[in-house]
């Protein structure tokens, strides 16, 4: 029982990264139909949220090598 607490609690980060990834894939499909660059994507809301959420990720794994 413990176990499945444990892994239950991954469920709402995974259904998160899941709706994002969706989202960020529908405004690319839209911006690469209308014939905008492929960068174009990183600067919708769910792309910058991507982006703001790899570099909290990156300072995070930082702090927690460099502090010991």
């Amino acid at each position: 029982m413990a176990t499945f607490l444990y892994y239950f609690k991954f469920v709402p980060v995974l259904v998160a990264g899941v709706l994002l990834g969706r989202w960020f894939d529908q405004e690319r499909k839209e911006l690469k139909a209308k014939g905008e660059p492929w960068h174009k994507a990183w600067t919708t809301a769910p792309g910058i949220l991507i982006i703001i959420i790899l570099c909290m990720l990156i300072a995070f794994r930082m702090y927690i090598r460099f502090s010991s």
